[in-house]
């Protein structure tokens, strides 16, 4: 199942960027109020799901034949039926369609209020756990991470990604035999996971094997072009490893896909700042504190 901004019918998707160890969380997080939090919808407007009844009037007695109502015609019928479903569409699939999409342009703390307001109302949605897993896991806070990633295994224990998720969020606490058992099982469910890889390569940043990390990633760049979490660890490796005009590409490429990505215009001011190009690394700057409110 792949989960790479996690949509309603292929998985969860919701997938901001994960931010550098030892960097400061972004936001309050929400954190734990009641359950899961109460959240204010605002204007929200709540699209009701009618449901229309035949009202067949007894006493008048029965309406004269319609030899064109009464003929069963099986096209018409499929389409009556497609249509109802597409009004009886849960209300968490639209919400979780926004979310994903609201997070894959790097607003967080927006898809997490977006995500608990799901929980708040289906405690079992695994799709919710996960993307609120992922972006805790992005913003920070692995140990709310942790949580969220071991609901979600609890509702699919098979499902690779999840578990791909546990293990690097392990990593980011330092429990490496976890870690390691987690991505190793999350293998042996999907070997040819994309998603998997890309936690791998994160697992082997977050134990400082910044080479492994890059050889890892720059596989899966070159594989999806668009995957902006490889993206963004892979210019971190690359910025760890000191090979600074390699680096610079790759983040940009993470501004092209996700415009409000601070931590990737901060990476780039330190980038820019150690090619001694002062006036680019003051704009990367001051667009990270811009968008880091």
């Amino acid at each position: 199942m792949a989960r790479r901004n996690r949509k309603p019918s292929q998985g969860r998707r919701a997938k901001a960027e994960p931010e550098p160890e030892n960097q400061p969380a972004q936001g309050d997080l929400l954190e734990k109020v009641g359950p899961m939090g109460d959240v204010d919808r605002g204007d929200e407007e709540v699209i009701p799901v009618v449901f229309v009844s035949d009202m067949a009037d007894e006493e008048a007695g029965p309406a004269p034949a319609d030899p064109v109502a009464t003929t069963p015609d099986p096209e018409v019928d499929d389409t009556l039926q497609d249509l109802a479903v597409d009004v009886a569409e849960p209300v968490e699939d639209q919400r979780l369609t926004t979310a994903a999409r609201t997070a894959s342009e790097g607003r967080l703390q927006e898809a997490v209020r977006l995500y608990i307001e799901i929980l708040n109302e289906t405690p079992g949605h695994s799709e919710a756990q996960f993307g609120l897993g992922t972006l805790y896991d992005d913003l920070g806070r692995p140990e709310l991470a942790i949580e969220r990633f071991l609901a979600a295994s609890e509702l699919d224990p098979r499902d690779a990604q999840v578990r791909a998720s546990l293990g690097a969020a392990y990593g980011a606490v330092g429990r490496f035999e976890d870690a390691d058992t987690e991505l190793q099982l999350a293998l042996d469910l999907d070997p040819r996971s994309l998603e998997v890889r890309v936690k791998e390569g994160l697992l082997a940043f977050r134990k400082g094997l910044y080479a492994d990390a890059e050889v890892g990633l720059r596989g899966v760049c070159k594989r999806d072009p668009d995957h902006s979490a490889a993206h963004f660890y892979r210019g971190e490796a690359l910025n760890r490893l000191g090979r600074v005009d390699e680096a610079v590409p790759v983040m940009e490429r993470v501004i092209e896909l996700q415009p409000h990505n601070w931590r990737a215009y901060h990476t780039l001011g330190m980038l820019f700042d150690r090619m001694h190009e002062p006036e680019r690394a003051a704009e990367m700057h001051r667009r990270a504190r811009e968008l880091n409110v």
